[in-house]
């Protein structure tokens, strides 16, 4: 069990006691789980998100109806149940309870959001509002933008760009996503990309080059900077290094009614079609092998990887991906980072 895991299960264990009293295991009955699953439903959806946050099951549903916030979602009461349910069940074999009081319960399903690409009408509205984070620059800001937009990289292996990772591959500028191993003293820096295809070698585009991207890079080199984006810090219960970025993200793009399902995974959502949009037979035409590398897609076929650098047509080929990635002359990365 990892330790986000853990974590899920000691907050559920401890909101299960706050609402139902600490009893004895054998002590707690059906009409417990009822209470406990008609009070999460009445949480207010943010709840737990700072570790500093003491408030109880009580106060937080207080606070709640004060502001009217909108309630957790039925997914996350059926994940309290199941986790609850997995220890009444091992507590079952043991003979220590007489029955899981925690299964047979209904919850409905509350609708996915689908995430949509970026249109062109929300990428100049985008393009034409201000930046005001108070502790990420407008610098940082762009280029991750930047490189959302026209590399197709999921937030947090930007987030997580160190020095060197930015590498020469056969002459051609790339940043290589590959597993970290954490320094001395600081365990959250282990980290491994998403799936064995988020393992890959991505050129940089010329549009992001000409847009003052390695001028950036030697900056921060030249700072003695680990990480690429020095002002972002781990933060949340899984220590990621995106979340402060995506939290002002979201908050900025609220503020111009873009809509929920358009989020930063959504420059993902307009990489991937506007490379599948060039047909493979037609004129520039590209792989869909050479977009899986390049997107971090495993499909039929596996992770670059490593070999990437034992071929310099792969990595010529990718680069051909990268530069294939266009959008109207409005979107102009230089502007972001002004």
């Amino acid at each position: 069990m990892n330790d986000s895991d853990k974590r899920g299960f000691l907050n559920t264990i401890k909101r299960f006691i706050e609402a139902c009293g600490d009893k004895e295991i054998l002590d707690y009955t059906g009409e417990d789980a009822g209470t406990f699953k008609e009070l999460m439903e009445k949480m207010p959806e943010n709840y737990g998100k700072s570790r500093t946050d003491t408030r109880t099951i009580f106060e937080l549903i207080e606070y709640g109806k004060l502001h009217k916030s909108s309630r957790i979602s039925e997914k996350t009461i059926k994940n309290h149940f199941a986790r609850l349910s997995s220890i009444w069940r091992y507590y079952l074999l043991r003979g220590v309870v007489n029955s899981n009081i925690f299964i047979g319960w209904k919850f409905i399903g509350k609708a996915k959001i689908k995430r949509i690409r970026w249109n062109d009408e929300q990428l100049q509205t985008l393009m034409n509002s201000s930046w005001n984070s108070p502790t990420i620059s407008q610098k940082t800001f762009g280029y991750i933008v930047g490189l959302g937009s026209y590399s197709g990289m999921r937030v947090e292996e930007i987030c997580r760009i160190r020095i060197q990772d930015i590498k020469e591959v056969r002459g051609i500028s790339c940043i290589i996503v590959q597993d970290h191993q954490a320094r001395k003293g600081k365990p959250w820096e282990k980290w491994t990309p998403k799936t064995e295809a988020g393992e890959r070698v991505i050129p940089l585009s010329d549009t992001l080059i000409n847009a003052g991207f390695l001028k950036f890079v030697r900056s921060q080199k030249s700072k003695k900077q680990y990480y690429l984006f020095s002002e972002l810090r781990f933060s949340g219960k899984d220590k990621k290094r995106s979340d402060g970025f995506q939290q002002a993200f979201s908050r900025f793009k609220l503020r111009k009614k873009i809509p929920k399902g358009v989020d930063f995974h959504s420059f993902r959502h307009n990489v991937s079609t506007k490379l599948r949009n060039i047909h493979e037979k037609g004129e520039g035409g590209l792989r869909e092998s050479w977009i899986d590398d390049f997107l971090g897609h495993e499909g039929n076929n596996k992770s670059v990887g490593s070999t990437i650098y034992l071929d310099e047509v792969d990595v010529k080929n990718l680069k051909k991906v990268a530069d294939s990635v266009v959008y109207p002359d409005f979107w102009d990365i230089r502007k972001f980072t002004e």
